[in-house]
């Protein structure tokens, strides 16, 4: 090559450069390589065993087995609609169009998913659902059982699909406790154990369809249960938010949803939504119940903030549901719960009623709402006690600077006498006093037959 360049003046070589043209070849031969396996492994998903003669999909499809992030948010909306089941079946194994859908509006989804029902897809089963959607859900339930937009039925359909995985999950870390219990590990927490025993006993009701989930993520303390069915008859939709140390052991045990169940029997065309999205002041890390060093978070106005944009998310998918969107809208906060609920009205939602049940109190921006009617139920508890402690700095109270439901006029009123009120005796001195109190602020968010003043005081409000 030297002799040939000395006498070819203009000839002039490049080694590198022809070692990364060489690379870049065999790079691009070993991605064609990939693409052409993923093409076959499609094709076995949808069952033709690699034969192309066996098997018909789509464009869109190859597309997606290829390049998935190629295909915008309303092609892919497209594409779906008109997917062959083939087609469904092989998106099972696909990565990439998931996010898609995860990236777009909540009311898009909604559109697309209900022009499902009018295409030429049969229907396949008594939900209403077409063989296509039906098949989707299942290729992807953990998605769809969590995607903004989707109808509540077909989200609660999709997290039952779902449960069998989350019960294999759940079934393998109470194995683990078990082992950790049986060795004495110093770090084992039983309270642990007793929580996984009760999530299992509680998927295995999702699985057979007797609990309604409309959102779980066990691993980021996620989930909303649905309670009543959507339908045409639907008139009041209730979003329920239970108080401080809020775990997900408390909505295994079926305590939270007390109040939302009586409202449900009580009150015909109630669809209630017992919520909790993400890590609530208080809760325990690993055993879900409460951790009572981390009190002061209950009065976070942070955390507040970002709980109350989260809610805010959730009115504005869960109301795409046409059952759900012309229904009166209420929301109820325990405790804490008010203080997610007021804060969800700063980051933008509205609610024709809202009811504090003992509430805590609002962000300093928060303001009525003039189509809002405002109740405040409460017995004299811990949580009120505390509401008439100053702050010596301040000057104001020591419980959101005093901006508490019991003390707005915007709040309608309703005091009610605990069953044990009568020893009581003004301050609290006594071990048995704290604990009456603690038992008021319990007692309201109960179905107790000690707390059917409040719940059918509850069920008037919403009757109005």
């Amino acid at each position: 090559m030297s002799e040939f360049e000395d006498k070819c003046s203009w000839v002039h070589s490049n080694l590198d450069a022809v070692r990364g043209g060489l690379r870049r070849f065999l790079e691009d031969n070993h991605q064609d390589a990939t693409r052409l396996s993923d093409i076959a492994s499609t094709f076995r998903a949808a069952g033709g065993s690699g034969d192309v003669g066996q098997v018909t999909v789509s464009n869109g499809l190859l597309v997606l087995a290829t390049v998935p992030m190629s295909l915008s948010g309303v092609a892919l909306l497209s594409y779906l609609s008109t997917a062959t089941e083939a087609d469904v079946k092989a998106l099972a194994t696909m990565p990439g169009w998931q996010q898609t859908l995860q990236g777009l509006d909540p009311s898009k989804i909604g559109t697309w998913w209900a022009g499902m029902n009018t295409g030429a897809h049969p229907a396949a089963n008594e939900s209403g659902f077409t063989q296509v959607q039906e098949l989707l859900l299942a290729a992807a339930p953990a998605m769809f059982g969590a995607l903004d937009g989707m109808p509540a039925l077909a989200r609660v359909r999709a997290n039952q699909l779902n449960a069998p995985s989350l019960l294999r999950a759940a079934e393998k870390d109470l194995e683990t406790a078990k082992k950790l219990s049986g060795i004495g590990q110093a770090h084992h927490d039983p309270n642990r154990t007793k929580m996984l025993q009760n999530e299992v006993a509680y998927l295995k009701q999702v699985e057979a369809g007797d609990v309604r989930l409309y959102l779980y993520d066990r691993d980021q303390s996620r989930i909303v249960q649905m309670i009543g069915t959507p339908g045409p008859d639907t008139r009041h939709v209730i979003t329920y938010v239970p108080g401080t140390f809020t775990g997900m052991n408390i909505f295994y045990e079926g305590g939270v949803q007390q109040v939302s169940k009586y409202l449900n029997d009580n009150l015909s065309g109630t669809v209630a939504f017992v919520y909790k999205d993400g890590r609530f002041p208080g809760e325990a890390d690993t055993a879900g119940g409460p951790n009572l060093g981390r009190i002061g978070e209950a009065n976070d106005e942070k955390l507040a903030r970002t709980s109350g944009q989260q809610l805010a998310g959730f009115e504005t998918g869960m109301r795409t549901d046409p059952y759900l969107n012309g229904a009166e809208q209420t929301a109820i906060g325990h405790s804490w719960g008010l203080a997610n609920v007021t804060s969800s009205e700063v980051a933008g939602a509205r609610y024709d009623k809202v009811v504090s049940l003992a509430g805590a109190g609002m962000l300093p921006d928060w303001k009525p709402q003039p189509t809002t009617e405002y109740s405040n139920l409460y017995y004299y508890d811990l949580l009120v006690h505390g509401q008439g402690i100053p702050n010596p700095i301040t000057n104001k109270g020591v419980v959101w600077d005093g901006n508490n439901p019991i003390h707005r006029d915007e709040f309608e009123q309703h005091y009610y006498r605990g069953p044990d009120d009568d020893k009581i005796n003004g301050a609290i001195n006594t071990l048995e006093e704290g604990n009456i109190l603690m038992e008021n602020h319990n007692l309201i968010a109960s179905n107790s037959k000690d707390n059917r003043r409040v719940l059918d005081e509850v069920s008037e409000v919403l009757k109005r």
